[in-house]
């Protein structure tokens, strides 16, 4: 098991961003939030990543689809989003919550599909990092530098014939609400990643 990186450990980009993520005020909708996702990020050679999974086939309306680790509050996270958060990111791809250091949140979105409210926290993990998914919930867990969603955004039309933003991850579409999480972190943190 590792630990979360230390504030005087962390690589100054990871820094900059959770600066970035504290001054940050999401908007959030009027009706309360029944899910949770955690969005984790961490430093590999000099660039920043993120952690996408790729969900199975037996997971309901958002089966197949690209997005974070997350799911349905439970009786036992007692009302707190972020251990909502936390404890599906253990569930699905063995993330230990100690190994997550939360450092912002962004706005709570609503889904199309299945029209339930998200509430996106980001959290900065150790890497690499030793995941194993549940084959129940996840087919794949995929990673991302933030640079490279930056370069190959697609907003037009589009070969997946999906509505944009897309973000293509090895060959996989990232859209819905996890591109317009993906589109937000990446407004508030952009200068950061530009700077780089």
């Amino acid at each position: 098991m590792t630990k979360a990186l230390a504030l005087d450990t962390m690589p100054a980009m990871l820094s900059s961003i959770k600066e970035s993520l504290k001054s940050y005020r999401p908007r959030d909708l009027s009706q309360e939030a029944k899910s949770a996702v955690l969005i984790p990020l961490f430093e590999y050679n000099g660039n920043v990543g993120l952690v996408l999974i790729h969900r199975s086939e037996m997971t309901g309306l958002h089966s197949g689809q690209m997005g974070f680790p997350g799911g349905m509050v439970e009786p036992e996270d007692s009302g707190d989003l972020v251990r909502t958060a936390l404890r599906e990111s253990e569930e699905e791809i063995m993330l230990f919550p100690e190994d997550v250091q939360i450092i912002g949140e962004l706005e709570q979105r609503q889904t199309i599909v299945s029209e339930l409210t998200v509430k996106p926290f980001v959290g900065i993990i150790p890497y690499p990092y030793n995941f194993s998914p549940d084959p129940m919930e996840v087919q794949e867990i995929h990673t991302a530098t933030l640079k490279t969603l930056t370069e190959n955004v697609i907003t037009g039309r589009n070969s997946f014939e999906l509505p944009p933003p897309i973000y293509p991850v090895n060959g996989k579409p990232v859209w819905g609400l996890t591109a317009k999480m993906i589109t937000e972190l990446l407004e508030v943190i952009g200068a950061v990643i530009n700077d780089k």
